[in-house]
């Protein structure tokens, strides 16, 4: 169906379902989490990879029209596609005996595959009964579906080298579509409203702060809403941009300028510029409001109260510039240093002002060594919280980026001196919550660092990648997480430890990593228990109803946000009542509902790992 068909059909319906409106991406609450050491489900079995090329143009079988329903109730399969030359797995699940399977040609229903049927095994996540389908020696592009005699057969699904530019295109686009202050009229999703929340040039402070008093208007105008809401937050903020600047520094010739397809008004003034990084700028235009004359950074902004699930420009209630923290002052640091860097051949005074920036937050952090944070009773009224537990790994990742850019060895001998305990962390997925593995990608790969610190970072996060790939051919599904990791963003954290098999794959290459990363993708794009993709219009079964106020306002279906998956722990009254009323297992806690914040909504730091691994992937 196309989006804009999709969005017609779908309108009536959300009206109908949606209930309550309340809640936020992550609402304080993410949970992130340590790569997986624990033990866990076996995997099932691939089966033979001397499958047979069986072409249907040789008559070696063909299905008959009707036979095929392509449901894919009983085999999960990336409904998005598969890259002709990396393995292709899908999964079967339930009670069927058949010893082979075989791959269809969507169009004419002919053979073109067969394959054993991998041994059986119970996949704990899910408590699903599984068997791996392995069809990697089928290289050639095309449509297809997987056959199981006694199963029926999988989704569509594509084999082609530009598979994931669909995907690629819709989750970095995702950003354009939530910029505020803006008007929009995009033609190519249908997304048209006017300018929201114009009176962020005026917001007010809402404590005092030493250099000006409670009530004081400040221009923080710009930036993206954060997810469901229309709050915009610095530490989501600072991390995303600087994943997706990694991104960029990492395969710069993935990005281009006129990629995005802006909508009017708002492509980049600065000339050659990729649209990535254009879209990136405008994140930190704003990020560059929040910062106070002494370099500190304030904590958000949003109004006193949730707004209705409404338009942007419809929430007219006085906005607020709430807080700060040296957790968020330190991540401001460290993406401003490494944003400073990659926009410095393109705009060497733009990336002179994101130095000193960057440079400035780090004075405050080191006249002021102790946590701070200035929060108000009110202040999570009407927005998340993002509250954190200390700020070291932040400080850490700050002062090696600042290496990094600067190559000042003050930083490494600070790191040295004031967080040497850091250097003896074992890594964590990327988040708001840690950014501890930014800090030592950027440490391990900075010019002026201790060769010997240098050495040691990089043995641990390789020594992470192993381990992910060790808890990914331990589960049924092929998926990183343990059963206590299907918690508040668990599709996001998948994404995330994809994302440090690349870095640690930039370290030390290794095959497992990057078919590791490619696994963790094929569960967000369908392959997993519930046969749904998590990202909106990707795949054929998708989230339909996400907990979105732009979605549900202008009435208009978003393509590109990844929602935030299965979460055993619940977190809002529709998830809590299923919960309670069917006890899910791990990976089948989660509703396609719009009254779900706590399994479908977006937000922007989820995509931000997505947009890291399909970078890598994508080709035009």
């Amino acid at each position: 169906m196309s989006r804009m068909g999709r969005t017609a059909g779908w309108i009536l319906s959300l009206m109908l379902m949606f209930g309550l409106a309340s809640g936020c991406a992550d609402g304080g609450n993410e949970a992130e989490r340590a790569p997986e050491h624990a033990e866990a489900a076996g995997s099932a079995g691939s089966g033979s990879d001397a499958g047979d090329a069986a072409g249907g143009e040789d008559g070696e079988g063909m299905w008959n029209a009707g036979e095929l329903v392509y449901d894919g109730e009983d085999i999960k399969v990336n409904q998005v596609g598969y890259l002709p030359d990396a393995p292709k797995v899908a999964v079967l699940e339930g009670e069927a005996e058949a010893e082979r399977f075989q791959v269809v040609d969507a169009e004419t229903r002919a053979v073109v595959f067969e394959g054993e049927v991998g041994r059986a095994e119970i996949d704990a996540n899910s408590g699903e009964r599984v068997r791996h389908l392995d069809f990697s020696a089928l290289r050639e592009e095309g449509e297809y579906a997987v056959v199981v005699p006694g199963a029926g057969s999988s989704r569509k699904f594509r084999i082609a080298r530009n598979v994931y530019y669909a995907p690629f295109f819709d989750a970095l686009r995702s950003y354009t579509l939530g910029r505020a202050g803006l008007a929009i009229d995009d033609p190519i999703t249908g997304l048209k409203h006017e300018a929201g929340h114009l009176q962020d040039a005026e917001a007010r402070l809402d404590i005092d702060h030493p250099h000006a008093p409670a009530g004081t208007p400040v221009d923080v105008s710009g930036g993206w809403y954060d997810a469901g809401d229309y709050g915009k937050y610095v530490t989501p903020g600072a991390v995303t941009a600087a994943q997706l600047l990694l991104a960029y520094e990492l395969n710069p010739e993935k990005f281009a300028a006129g990629q995005l397809k802006f909508p009017a008004g708002f492509a980049s003034d600065v000339p050659g510029l990729p649209d990535a990084l254009a879209e990136v700028k405008y994140e930190l235009d704003w990020l560059l409001k929040m910062q106070r004359p002494d370099g500190a950074v304030y904590h958000k902004v949003s109004g006193m109260t949730w707004p209705g699930m409404i338009r942007p420009e419809d929430d007219t209630q006085p906005r607020y510039v709430f807080g700060m923290t040296t957790y968020g002052t330190g991540m401001f640091a460290g993406a401003m240093a490494l944003a400073a860097r990659v926009y410095e051949p393109f705009d060497a005074e733009y990336a002179g002002r994101l130095l000193e920036a960057a440079e400035r937050a780090w004075r405050f952090l080191e006249a002021h060594p102790e946590p701070i944070v200035l929060k108000s009773e009110r202040q999570d009224n009407g927005s998340g919280g993002y509250d954190k537990n200390g700020d070291q790994d932040d400080r850490f990742w700050a002062a090696a980026e600042l290496l990094k850019t600067t190559g000042d060895a003050r930083y490494a001998a600070y790191i040295g001196e004031k967080l040497s305990h850091q250097l003896q962390r074992e890594p964590v997925i990327i988040g708001w919550g840690s950014t501890l593995a930014l800090g030592q990608f950027a440490y391990a790969t900075a010019e002026a660092g201790d060769p010997a610190v240098k050495a040691s970072l990089r043995q641990k996060l390789v020594k992470a990648a192993d381990d992910i790939v060790g808890r990914i051919e331990r589960d049924g599904y092929r998926y990183a997480l343990s059963p206590n990791e299907y918690t508040w963003a668990s599709a996001k954290n998948g994404m995330a430890k994809a994302e440090l098999l690349l870095l640690a794959h930039e370290l030390e290459p290794k095959e497992a990593y990057v078919h590791g990363a490619l696994d963790q993708l094929h569960y967000t794009l369908g392959r997993n228990a519930l046969g749904t993709t998590y990202l909106t219009g990707s795949g054929t079964e998708m989230p339909d109803y996400p907990h979105s106020r732009m979605i549900t306002g202008t009435g208009t279906y978003i393509p590109g946000l990844l929602v935030g998956g299965p979460n055993k722990f619940g977190g809002d009254p529709e998830l809590d009542k299923l919960l309670e009323r069917e006890s899910p297992p791990p990976a089948k806690a989660y509703l396609d509902s719009p009254g779900s914040w706590a399994t479908n909504e977006y937000a922007i730091d989820y995509n931000a790992p997505l947009v890291f691994v399909l970078t890598y992937f994508a080709e035009p």
